[in-house]
């Protein structure tokens, strides 16, 4: 007997090739370059998906020389990048966390020393009202929480492996970023970090 799929009219063969009634699929779908579900979808036995998308970006930074300057801003592109910090020369380098707003909201982005940086690199807020929340180790097994500052210092001194991560935890400029999971990379565990 016949049946209507859609604008198709069918018979009871391929019919019962049909999913639209809640029927199962099963075997290779290479081919099918856009498949669109409703529902709930479970999947079992070897699934392949193709290209790996859960890799961390990783962007290596290039040292600005002369007397230090500007990276390039951050964007909501740049969220969950590690970036690694080059050994510094001429000066400090700074470079722009992304604006505070509801779509940026949950970015984040770690940066990584991979040398000495014997310069200041330093991440600004893009306006003086949006404050990042720090809470830096002094060595000593206590903490100093700071949370109205509008820069994020490593220091010059930050060796090999000094590393930390900032998020932007609120589209309310007051609390807007966090700095967090500092890494030291000097066995004092100071020196490295400083927000202003």
């Amino acid at each position: 007997m016949s049946k209507r799929i859609g604008k198709y009219k069918v018979d009871g063969r391929n019919q019962a090739l049909s999913a639209i009634d809640g029927g199962v699929i099963s075997g290779n779908l290479s081919g099918i370059t856009n498949l669109t579900t409703t529902g709930t979808n479970t999947l079992s036995g070897a699934t392949t998906f193709g290209v790996l998308r859960h890799r961390q970006k990783v962007t290596q930074l290039v040292d600005v020389g002369g007397s230090g300057g500007a990276f390039t801003a951050l964007t909501q592109a740049d969220s969950g990048t590690h970036f690694l910090v080059p050994a510094l020369t001429g000066g400090v380098h700074t470079m722009a966390l992304p604006a505070v707003n509801a779509a940026n909201v949950g970015w984040h982005a770690r940066f990584t020393a991979v040398g000495t940086l014997a310069q200041i690199f330093k991440l600004q807020t893009a306006e003086t009202a949006d404050k990042i929340i720090t809470n830096e180790p002094d060595g000593n097994g206590d903490v100093t929480v700071t949370v109205n500052s509008n820069e994020f210092h490593m220091l010059a001194a930050a060796e090999k492996g000094a590393a930390f991560s900032i998020t932007m935890i609120s589209a309310t400029a007051a609390i807007a970023f966090m700095v967090h999971d500092l890494t030291p990379g000097i066995a004092a565990n100071t020196g490295e970090f400083v927000d202003a």
